[in-house]
Parts: structure tokens; C-alpha cells; sequence
């Protein structure tokens, strides 16, 4: 990329890692909790206990991952490095989360604890640095709104791509085996990340002097610092709650979609077809999202998604709820509206990041950024301790009866749950305060700032 400016070609390349990385993904929080109720024989009460266990770690991972990332710097660049390191370690146990080991109920357990924390733990590498990799190419608020449009839009793309893809490459392909089907997505992550890391070589290069300049402008961040940065951020503070609810709703879904078609449509297949639509509808959303952010701005839009999801998912339980093409319909009306929200997010998280330099003086921004995960993490943690003990509630098993209080018990926990967490999510962000206007006049100073840096070091 010449002189380092945007260009479409660098905004395309950015969200491609975001289409392998969510084909993998979209394993895990589609099938995982399935893989270890119906193939790894764990029952659902054990299961949302293990996933809590796993994903608490995971998300202390984050803090960790994201306190190094900040304060590190090797050869490869601050953060396009972990682009090369972190996805192999992450495709290898992440094939090992989808292996039924010949081992005890006890020890499986354990083993598949250790191995999701492990790949989640370079997962938040990758992912992180990826973020933060915003802030580096993207040097005005437009540009990283694009940024955030392109990652959001190939995301969709990926929801597509794996609704079409999965469940044949898991019953042809890999002939039902799991850790094969896994292993294909997980190679694929690795290229897209290696793919970001070359082309932003000119981008974020090694630079000698980075530690020697915040040294001496009194700028470098400590351990306290960085934790200064979240909890005396109020805005941040307030959208990541938002988050957590949003994420925990949302989460849920994907990860009882499966049982829903196998125990109340009755047809596996359909969770193909869901996903088809849901890309659909996701992508046509991240295209919507560019309009309707500049008609009533980043806030009113975040309360607009969320609003919209909850809703969708109170009318199919009234009016949908054993209809599985009445379900798909509505929910990808929701994840429409959904989609709004998600386009933009990582570009408020970075707004958060400007405000908190603009109060203390000290930049923050790639332990801020790594904060966007955190919330996605605590609401998977939870959101597998729901599905669980959820399932476990209505006396859920491989093997259960299907009877029509079972599946309008099974609809309830598809639909009611999440519509109440991603609810509250909307009430939550009415608190937000930075404007696009407010976060255009901090940009403005930030550079001010930043450039009196420079003059000190």
C-alpha cells in the first residue's frame, strides 16, 4: 500500500481474515455444546458446567492476551506478529476441542477444558492484534467505519459460506467425524491471518523507538494504567454491560439452533438453511448499517438493532415457535436489525479508546481493544452455563421423548431467554454519551495532544 494511505485493497484484505476466522468460529458456538451432549456423551448439566469452567478461562485470557499485545513488541510489527504466531497454535487445539478421546467421562471433560482454553487463549492473540490493527490502518473516523463496515460484511459472507458448507463437509467429506470437519476450517483461518499479515507489511513495521518515546513523553502504560484505562472509562464500561447482554442473547441462540431443528423441526438439515438465510440477512444488514448510522448515528442504531432482534424472537415463541420456516423467516428479519449493531461496534470501542486518551494522556488503544472480545467472552461463558443447565431444566437428553411440553419448553429457551438479555442490552445504551459530533471534536484535540508527544520525545 503506497505511502501507507486506505485504500479499498487493504479494507478487503482486513475483512477476509474475518471470513475464515468466523467459519471456525461458527463451529464452535454452533456445535460444541451438540458435540458434547450427543457424540462426546457428557450430560447437559456437566456440559454447561465445563463450558462455564472453559470460558471463564478464556476470558481471562483476554486480559492477559490483550496486557501483553499492549506492552510487547516483536519483529513482525506490535501487532500483525501474533497475525503469524498465534493461528497455527489456535487450528491445532482447536481440532483437539472436537476429538472424542477414548478416555473416562471425567477425563474427557478435563482434556476438552484444557484444550478450548488453550485454543481460545491464541484465539484472543489473533483476534486482538487483528482489532487493534484497526486503529493503525484506518487513521480517521470514516476510515475505520469502513474498516468495521468491510470486517462486518465479510462476516456475513462467512455466516453464508458455512451455512452452505458445515454440515456436508461434516457428513460427506469428513464422514461424520467432527475433529475433520474442524480441521478443514481451522487451515483456513491460518491463511486468512497470514494473508492480513502480508498485506499490511508497510503498515505496522517494527519500530525501535516506540518504548523510548512513550518513556520519555511519560506516556508508556503499567500494568495499573491499562486497568485505569477500562474502569475509569465510563463510556467503555457502559457498552461492554451492553455488550455482555447483547452477546449472552445472542450466543444462546447459535448454540441451541441445533437442538431446535433436530428436537422440534425434526430435520438436521435445516440448520444449513438457517444459517444460508441468516448470512443473508446479516449481509443485507451491514449494508443497511451504513445508512442508517448517518441518518440517526452510532447510538440510536445500536439501540435500534438490539430492539429489533428482541422483538423478532418474542413473536416467533407467540406466533412461530414449532413453524420452523415461520422461525427462520423472523429470526432473519432480527439478525437484520441485529446486523446494524455489529457493523459499527468496533469503531465505538475505538471511539472509547480516543475518550479515554483525551482524560488521562496516556493511549490506551490496544488494551481497549481488546476489550470489544471481552464482552463476547463473558457472554459465551455464560451462555454455556445457560445452555446447559437450561437443557438440563427441561430434562433434556439424547435420548429424550419429544413431547409437545418438551419442545414448547425447548422453543421457550430458544426465544425468551435471549429476547429478555439482548432487551436489556437496548435499555443499557440509552446511557451512552458519545455523540458522533463529541467523538469528531476528542479526535480533533487527541492530535493536538498526540503531536506534543512527539515534540517531547
Amino acid at each position: 500500500m503506497e505511502n501507507n494511505k486506505f485504500t479499498n485493497s487493504i479494507s478487503y484484505h482486513y475483512g477476509f481474515g474475518d471470513f475464515t476466522f468466523n467459519m471456525m468460529m461458527s463451529i464452535a458456538t454452533t456445535y460444541f455444546a451438540l458435540f458434547l451432549t450427543d457424540v462426546a456423551m457428557i450430560s447437559a448439566a456437566a456440559m454447561g458446567t465445563l463450558l462455564l469452567v472453559a470460558r471463564i478461562g478464556d476470558g481471562i485470557a483476554v486480559l492477559v492476551t490483550g496486557a501483553i499485545i499492549q506492552k510487547t513488541q516483536l519483529k513482525w510489527g506490535k501487532f500483525r506478529s501474533w497475525l503469524l504466531i498465534a493461528p497455527p497454535i489456535t487450528a491445532i487445539f482447536f481440532t483437539l476441542m472436537f476429538t472424542n478421546f477414548n478416555l473416562d467421562p471425567v477425563m474427557k471433560a478435563v482434556v476438552m477444558c484444557i484444550s478450548y482454553i488453550i485454543a481460545h487463549t491464541f484465539v484472543n492473540f489473533a483476534y486482538n492484534a487483528h482489532l487493534a490493527l484497526m486503529g493503525v490502518i484506518g487513521k480517521t473516523p470514516e476510515e475505520r467505519l469502513k474498516l468495521s463496515n468491510k470486517k462486518s460484511q465479510f462476516l456475513c459472507l462467512s455466516t453464508i459460506v458455512f451455512g452452505l458448507a458445515f454440515v456436508p463437509v461434516l457428513t460427506g467429506f469428513a464422514g461424520g467425524n467432527y475433529n475433520i470437519a474442524v480441521a478443514l476450517f481451522a487451515v483456513l483461518q491460518v491463511f486468512g491471518y497470514w494473508n492480513i499479515f502480508r498485506a499490511t507489511k508497510e503498515i505496522d513495521k517494527f519500530d525501535p523507538d516506540m518504548n523510548v518515546m512513550a518513556e520519555a513523553a511519560g506516556t508508556k502504560l503499567s500494568g495499573a494504567d491499562m486497568f485505569a484505562s477500562i474502569f475509569k472509562n465510563n463510556q467503555l464500561l457502559l457498552i461492554m454491560a451492553a455488550d455482555v447482554l447483547k452477546w449472552l442473547g445472542f450466543i444462546s441462540i447459535l448454540g441451541l439452533i441445533a437442538y431446535y431443528f433436530i428436537y422440534v423441526a425434526g430435520d438436521m438439515s435445516l440448520i444449513g438453511t438457517y444459517f444460508l438465510w441468516h448470512g443473508i440477512a446479516s449481509f443485507a444488514g451491514s449494508l443497511l448499517a451504513v445508512k442508517i448510522v448517518k441518518a440517526i448515528g452510532k447510538k440510536y442504531t445500536v439501540i435500534l438493532s438490539s430492539t429489533m432482534i428482541a422483538v423478532m424472537y418474542v413473536l416467533i415463541k407467540l406466533f412461530a415457535g414449532t413453524n420452523p420456516m415461520a422461525f427462520i423467516a423472523l429470526a432473519c428479519i432480527g439478525v437484520l436489525g441485529f446486523q446494524f449493531s455489529t457493523n459499527i461496534e468496533p469503531a465505538m470501542y475505538i471511539d472509547c479508546a480516543e475518550y479515554g486518551f483525551n482524560k488521562s494522556g496516556k493511549d490506551g488503544a490496544a488494551f481497549i481493544m481488546s476489550m470489544y472480545s471481552m464482552p463476547i467472552k463473558i457472554g459465551v461463558a455464560l451462555s454455556g452455563a445457560a445452555i446447559g443447565w437450561g437443557l438440563a431444566a427441561i430434562k433434556y437428553s439424547p435420548t429424550v421423548q419429544i413431547t409437545p411440553e418438551f419442545t414448547s419448553n425447548l422453543t421457550s429457551l430458544v426465544t425468551l431467554f435471549p429476547a429478555v438479555c439482548i432487551g436489556l442490552s437496548a435499555v443499557l445504551m440509552f446511557g451512552y454519551q458519545l455523540t458522533d459530533k463529541k467523538v469528531n471534536t476528542i479526535m480533533e484535540e487527541n492530535a493536538i495532544k498526540r503531536a506534543q508527544i512527539q515534540k517531547v520525545a
